[in-house]
């Protein structure tokens, strides 16, 4: 290897300081390292180029090579093959993983500690035009809370839906009422026909009329038919009951809103991720998608003079919203 001078040593650094005076340190001659021997086998200088003004390698015109440009590119390709990346064998537990995306190339936002310090980076796809690549934990969950503030209802908010409701239930309740008439006789008319096949089923396949396997799926297409009817008549939901649901969790997110704002880090990521299934940046905006049962509480933004798409999207999920109301009732009882 060509000789180099060693570091200074702190003393000599002093010396220096003191006389004014350059300490004669003598080059030396050291084993190459391993990062040393990577550079040289990776750098074309050795296969007779140089870096052009284009930031392109051209051959030099002022040395000659001392390897073959074939072997050089032989000798990339083994390094590329062996190159393995490094991984945490255990992954770091730290608050918000795999949750915060950039806005625009969807690169995961990665959670690191520096002085005690939680902070977020991404190292975004070429090209990402988004400029925030780092921020740290109390700007997401403070942005994060602000939009948990705005999901929930205000009292105007909830005067318009109760007297949406009323007339929602009425319309609905007649609805209900002309359609139970009419699966009612869908189901006699199955009942029936399935009463023809068992009677008749001898006289069917002697006549041809059917096969045996045509029978058996013409019976089978019947009573799914019928099993159908059965269960929309029992899975009516009620407006009334799924729209107090709503309200219920609604209240249950403001009561979350007042004492989670000095809540510790755990605490902030179990309500951000209890209510939110992802967070994106773009720029200093956070951006969020909702869980699904906390999802109907977003789509309200849409304008409220129709209110029956809404209504009919509430009741679609009124499971997942008692499993939300479930999780924030957990949440605050573990942290009155």
């Amino acid at each position: 290897m060509m000789p180099m001078r060693r570091r200074r040593t702190d003393e000599e650094r002093l010396a220096e300081e003191e006389d004014e005076l350059q300490v004669s340190i003598e080059p030396v001659s050291r084993l190459p390292t391993y990062i040393t021997i990577h550079k040289i086998l990776t750098n074309p200088f050795y296969a007779g180029k140089v870096l052009g003004n284009g930031g392109q390698y051209v051959p030099s015109a002022s040395h000659e090579a001392i390897v073959s440009e074939e072997l050089f590119n032989r000798v990339q390709l083994e390094l590329a093959r062996k190159k393995r990346s490094a991984h945490y064998l255990t992954v770091l537990d730290l608050p918000l993983r795999g949750l915060v995306r950039c806005g625009l190339c969807r690169r995961l936002y990665t959670p690191y500690r520096r002085k005690g310090i939680l902070y977020y980076g991404s190292r975004c796809a070429a090209g990402c035009s988004n400029t925030f690549r780092n921020c740290n934990f109390d700007f997401i969950a403070g942005r994060a809370l602000q939009q948990i503030g705005s999901l929930f209802f205000t009292d105007d908010e909830l005067a318009q839906i109760d007297e949406s409701t009323k007339t929602e239930t009425a319309l609905r309740e007649g609805k209900r009422l002309e359609r139970l008439d009419e699966d009612e006789r869908k189901k006699k008319k199955i009942r029936e026909d399935l009463a023809y096949l068992d009677a008749n089923r001898l006289t069917l396949l002697k006549t041809g009329a059917y096969t045996p396997e045509g029978i058996v799926v013409e019976e089978a297409k019947l009573r799914r038919e019928l099993s159908m009817l059965e269960e929309r008549e029992h899975s009516d939901a009620d407006v009334r009951e799924t729209v107090k649901y709503a309200v219920r969790l609604s209240e249950l997110l403001k009561s979350l809103c007042l004492y989670c704002s000095n809540g510790k880090s755990e605490e902030k990521e179990e309500i951000i991720r209890t209510t939110f299934s992802e967070l994106t940046i773009t720029e200093n905006v956070v951006d969020y998608q909702c869980q699904t049962g906390f999802q109907f509480l977003a789509a309200r933004f849409v304008p409220m003079c129709d209110l029956t798409t809404w209504f009919s999207e509430l009741i679609m999920h009124k499971n997942e919203i008692a499993e939300a109301i479930r999780r924030v009732e957990a949440i605050l009882g573990s942290n009155p």
